[in-house]
């Protein structure tokens, strides 16, 4: 480990992690990203980390493994002093909620979830502009595509990152729980369709699952015209006007990093009962808990 950098520990050593820790190390020389298999730490305890490092060394820990090992990890990390970073999804389970809510409270390091579209300028944009025009809006969301996990459906992989744009909506709009109505919910473990009310003009339809060709975009409309969509996987919104379209383009957003950056620089609390809740609803809609 090099003292003048800044390390983050990846508990889990599968294709997500070496991604994001190749992000990492290209976009910032000051983080250094070590990945390490969580078997082997759930096994072996600090003995698995690079020679001559201990767990205080890192600035972040980000976990990176399924929602049941995660619990397992973070029962073992209670009495650490840090920041640490959960994967998605967080659960698949109602009993993975009830765990989570036991053992949140109990951690002395501040727990983040992995995030990054909340973060990037892409959604800060967006939601500046939901905000300023929430009146009568109706939002359909779409996030689908190809990639199956072992372990893990479809719905429950794919709809995290809308969950949390919901929640940082309602943030954005300064707006309580109770303020969120779920409508109806359907699903399976390849699909699931939530439908709500925020507040008292905006309506949000979230889908997620499988598909064969991946799409992932939030569509706003007025009554029966669209005025702004939202591409994730172009990095691109368009809004559209009586004078024709005005698309914005967002190529060197980093959404990782910039989630990064806040949470070095900033104490983001996470509002863990809407989380749970959201997650709950997905849950009970795609029966993963039955």
């Amino acid at each position: 480990m090099n003292s003048h950098t800044e390390s983050i520990l990846f508990i889990g050593d599968g294709k997500l992690s070496k991604k994001v820790s190749e992000i990492i190390s290209a976009s910032d020389a000051s983080l250094e990203p070590i990945v390490i298999s969580a078997r082997n730490y759930l096994e072996n305890g600090s003995a698995a980390l690079p020679k001559g490092a201990n767990l205080e060394n890192f600035k972040f820990i980000w976990i990176t493994t399924f929602p049941d090992v995660q619990l397992k990890i973070l029962n073992k990390l209670q009495d650490l002093n840090t920041k640490i970073i959960l994967e998605k999804p967080i659960a698949l389970t109602l009993k993975d909620i009830q765990q989570l809510r036991s053992i949140i409270p109990k951690m002395r390091s501040s727990v983040y979830l992995s995030q990054p579209w909340t973060f990037s300028k892409l959604w800060e944009s967006a939601a500046t502009q939901i905000v300023r025009n929430s009146k009568n809006l109706e939002i359909n969301a779409l996030r689908v595509g190809n990639l199956e996990r072992a372990r893990i459906s479809p719905s429950l992989d794919w709809s995290p990152h809308d969950l949390y744009l919901l929640a940082s909506l309602m943030q954005a709009k300064e707006l309580e729980m109770g303020s969120l109505e779920l409508l109806s919910s359907r699903g399976s473990p390849e699909e699931v369709l939530l439908d709500y009310q925020v507040g008292e003009a905006v309506r949000v339809n979230l889908q997620a699952g499988k598909s064969d060709s991946r799409r992932a975009y939030w569509r706003i409309s007025v009554g029966d015209q669209n005025s702004l969509e939202i591409d994730f996987d172009s990095k691109k919104i368009t809004k559209k006007e009586r004078g024709g379209a005005i698309t914005e383009e967002f190529d060197s957003d980093n959404p990782i990093m910039n989630m990064l950056d806040n949470y070095r620089k900033h104490s983001s609390a996470v509002n863990w009962d809407l989380i749970f809740r959201l997650y709950s609803e997905a849950i009970r809609a795609t029966m993963g808990d039955r």
